[in-house]
């Protein structure tokens, strides 16, 4: 069953806009509380991630015209997962950014078994016509907004999404406020605190990050969720140099619930590669 026929379940309607500075908003979409963020210069606007399904995607663009007169001409969305890029289709008649790396994430199994789910069909998956590799740059007029693919996290795919005159980045999944950062069978756990540190670096003191999932926030929470992810990191690492494998990783202690990291540690295991066993030398 389509979108364009009948919904499996009706479509949740987005929340009310927020405003998070002049010209910025946010609003939540449902059902998996997901941060929809809208920028608007003086001559066009700019969303941020789409919803989860194209219905709810046509929402969110109907609610647009309730916060700003000026045009949406340009959709970004911050990676492939389903609450933030099934609602794509919304949108194909508008340029749509996302990492280059999009359009086969949305063609694959998993992709569109979430697709099955939702009740929508493989073409109800719409990949952004803008495919991008490292960054590009929006003049909405009088306002300037930079994408970027700051490194691989959270999935292979991550943007970020930098608004210098409102101070705000908005972050995606590489950031979670609501809950522990969602560590997945597609996300690049050691490589995803290198990417933090770049996010890091895009911040100021002022600086808000808007994440994926809950209330904005400071420089000082990602420092700490980065050290905590790099944590988790080390912590694989060292299992795997002294033959832990990953069947017994339930039974050591994590930075996060181990159940909040079950999903993703068997890849971060094998992301390693071949390692060498560290021997212990005896103390005397």
């Amino acid at each position: 069953m389509t979108d364009a026929g009948q919904d499996a379940e009706p479509t949740p309607l987005p929340g009310p806009w927020e405003e998070l500075a002049p010209g910025a908003w946010r609003c939540v979409a449902e059902p998996d509380a997901v941060n929809l963020v809208l920028l608007a210069g003086s001559e066009r606007a700019l969303l941020v991630d789409t919803g989860s399904t194209p219905a709810q995607g046509r929402a969110v663009r109907a609610s647009v015209a309730s916060v700003t007169e000026v045009p949406l001409e340009v959709v970004v969305v911050t990676h492939a997962h389903r609450d933030h890029a099934f609602g794509l289709a919304a949108f194909d008649d508008l340029t749509t950014v996302g990492h280059e790396d999009v359009a086969a994430l949305l063609a694959s199994p998993d992709a569109r078994a979430d697709a099955e789910r939702l009740g929508l069909a493989p073409a109800d998956l719409v990949a952004p016509n803008r495919p991008i590799v490292l960054a590009a740059a929006f003049d909405l007029g009088g306002r300037r907004v930079e994408v970027a693919h700051v490194g691989r996290g959270h999935t292979g795919a991550d943007l970020v999404v930098v608004v210098p005159d409102a101070d705000l980045v908005v972050v995606g999944d590489l950031v979670e406020q609501s809950a522990p950062p969602a560590l997945g069978p597609d996300s690049y756990l050691h490589e995803w605190p290198i990417t933090l540190d770049g996010v890091i670096g895009l911040m100021t003191g002022a600086t808000r990050a808007v994440p994926g999932h809950g209330e904005p926030v400071d420089r000082p929470f990602v420092y700490e969720q980065r050290g905590r992810l790099a944590s988790v990191a080390g912590q694989v690492r060292h299992l795997r140099e002294t033959g832990v494998g990953v069947d017994e990783a339930a039974e050591q202690e994590w930075a996060y619930p181990y159940a909040v990291l079950a999903a993703g540690l068997p890849t971060a295991f094998a992301q390693l590669g071949p390692v060498t066993p560290r021997r212990t030398l005896p103390l005397a």
